[in-house]
């Protein structure tokens, strides 16, 4: 069996680092020698290597300071194929790549809405890979638009899910009213200033909701711009006089849990690629609301599990947090059952590997 070894930033608590785990983990069960490495150290996945006895190792150095790192360790670990994960160790994967003479496969996990001289620097590297993997459609289609010479080595797969994991059994709801949870970082590519005036102003209006996002992360490890925007947001909710109503709170380790306390998910991001906890919420039996934008309406089907709206728009975004308060529970059920159907047909574990180890198995 082929040797693989996975690169990325770290095992911090993002959507990219999910996925990362758990193809190393899965790839591991399909019989493949398999090793992991970042160069930040953040143990948030950890666990998920140990359970599935993955080895990994962290090379604890800024990511301009990696790339030797990462040769020593493919050069040690005899690797056939190198997986890498998001921009900056995808750029750095393509230069170890060439030197140790392996293959390579970059996981492309953003949705670009321009061309940085970054962007360009970084896709023409993409020449030194076999495959580029991005997750969403609409990264495919920038890809095509943007770097038309690296059309036939763009290949999508989209995000798993756990469908044992995330799932709507064991928990009996008594919430006093709809409550619409998110579960998201706190930046501004998440909307989340725009989606409270939102909420505040539907409130205010009589909606009978509850809102809580899991998102606030650790203010020693957080990059001082999302701590600032953060503090802007917990001062929206505070003088706002609903602090009751609208909850921002950390992220939550048992967000399967999370998912499962709630009726309703809302993503309210200005861009998306394949949004992994909207999928992570539709396996758990939740209607979403989410932006019409890139991917988002693959899985967000309106009058079948869910509504999108312009996340630009604060009065469209009002008026959907309306229509859902007053949505009979009967409907919000048939909406949930809806949107575990989606997902167990375009995001299983198994549809996900099995397109990864045809990439392999064709290099």
């Amino acid at each position: 069996m082929k040797r693989i070894y996975l690169f990325m930033d770290s095992l911090g608590p993002g959507g990219a680092q999910r996925q990362f785990v758990g193809l190393a983990c899965l790839l591991k069960q399909h019989g493949y020698e398999v090793m992991t490495a970042t160069y930040y150290d953040h143990p948030f996945y950890r666990p998920l290597l140990e359970d599935g006895d993955v080895p990994y190792e962290c090379f604890h150095v800024d990511s301009k300071l990696s790339l030797p790192k990462l040769i020593n360790g493919i050069r040690r670990f005899k690797a056939d194929i190198l997986i890498s994960f998001q921009t900056d160790p995808n750029s750095i994967a393509c230069i170890a790549a060439k030197i140790c003479g392996v293959r390579l496969i970059v996981s492309e996990r953003n949705t670009h809405q321009s061309v940085s001289l970054k962007d360009r620097i970084i896709f023409n590297l993409y020449r030194f890979a076999d495959y580029i993997v991005p997750n969403s459609f609409s990264e495919e289609r920038f890809i095509y638009e943007a770097f038309p010479f690296l059309k036939k080595k763009t290949v999508v797969i989209t995000n798993f899910v756990d469908l044992y994991k995330f799932h709507s059994d064991c928990i009996i709801k008594a919430n006093e009213r709809t409550v619409i949870m998110t579960a998201a970082s706190i930046k501004a590519s998440k909307n989340t200033k725009r989606y409270i005036e939102a909420c505040i102003k539907a409130l205010k209006m009589g909606c009978d909701i509850d809102v809580v996002w899991y998102g606030v992360n650790d203010r020693n490890t957080d990059i001082p711009e999302y701590v600032k925007y953060t503090d802007e947001c917990l001062r929206m909710v505070e003088e706002s006089g609903f602090s009751n109503r609208i909850k921002l709170l950390s992220k939550r380790k048992d967000i399967d849990r999370a998912y499962r306390e709630a009726d309703v998910f809302c993503l309210p991001s200005m861009f998306e690629g394949t949004p992994n906890v909207i999928c992570e919420a539709m396996a758990s039996g939740l209607p979403v609301m989410a932006g019409n934008v890139c991917d988002n309406s693959i899985f967000v089907q309106p009058n079948r599990n869910g509504w999108l709206f312009n996340q630009m728009d604060v009065d469209d975004m009002v008026n959907k947090l309306l229509e859902v308060s007053r949505i009979d529970s009967d409907i919000l059920s048939v909406y949930g059952k809806e949107s575990r159907k989606i997902v167990e047909e375009k995001c299983s574990e198994v549809v996900f590997v099995d397109k990864y180890i045809k990439l392999i198995e064709s290099l």
